[in-house]
């Protein structure tokens, strides 16, 4: 097993962590974890969880806006990226919070750890954003990687919580139509043994 999935296996397992993920679950009141809004942040309505499609938009943002930062004269133009960034993450932390409440232990553990790396690479990029808006670019640069190694460990994160745990997986799965069901065919074999299907 490679130090990464070792790491891993110790965030889901560190009952260290239970005092910090409880306190968390509970911000959001019991009443509003079955509130139709919480369902819409959910995903209900999508069939599966929103929130790792609505995250793209940040990570993305601001991802991007650290490759422009190594280009010359796109300083404004990164600015103007990690400011939608920092529009669209309001959105990923509510889809995130949502989740959370519908996490198991293990689950809530590497969540919990997954939000605080989120959080921190959204404050890293919000320091970022103010630094340049004063003229502080070079620093604000530094600030910006660090913001995205953040971005990193927090994906790196939500993949293990998705895939490895299988947070939200076939929570709200459909059943099929009766267009969807297959048509399974009889099988009926010939006098020299060769099988051949029937309809």
């Amino acid at each position: 097993m490679s130090g990464v999935k070792k790491l891993l296996r110790w965030v889901e397992s560190s009952t260290a962590l239970d005092k910090a993920a409880g306190a968390l679950a509970e911000v959001i009141p019991p009443a509003l974890r079955r509130h139709q809004v919480t369902d819409v942040l959910r995903g209900r309505p999508l069939g599966h969880p929103a929130h790792p499609a609505v995250v793209l938009v940040p990570i993305g943002m601001f991802a991007a806006s650290n490759v422009l930062d190594v280009l010359p004269g796109e300083s404004r133009a990164a600015r103007a990226l990690i400011g939608l960034g920092l529009v669209g993450s309001p959105a990923a932390i509510a889809t995130g919070l949502a989740e959370y409440t519908a996490l198991d232990e293990r689950q809530r553990r590497t969540a919990f750890v997954h939000l605080v790396a989120n959080a921190t690479a959204t404050a890293c990029y919000l320091t970022s954003f103010r630094l340049r808006g004063h003229g502080f670019g070079g620093v604000a640069r530094v600030v910006s990687l660090v913001g995205l190694t953040a971005v990193g460990v927090g994906g790196l994160l939500g993949g293990h919580l998705s895939y490895a745990q299988g947070a939200g997986v076939g929570r709200d799965r459909m059943a099929p139509g009766p267009a969807a069901v297959e048509q399974v065919p009889e099988w009926d074999v010939s006098r020299d043994g060769t099988p051949s299907a029937t309809t």
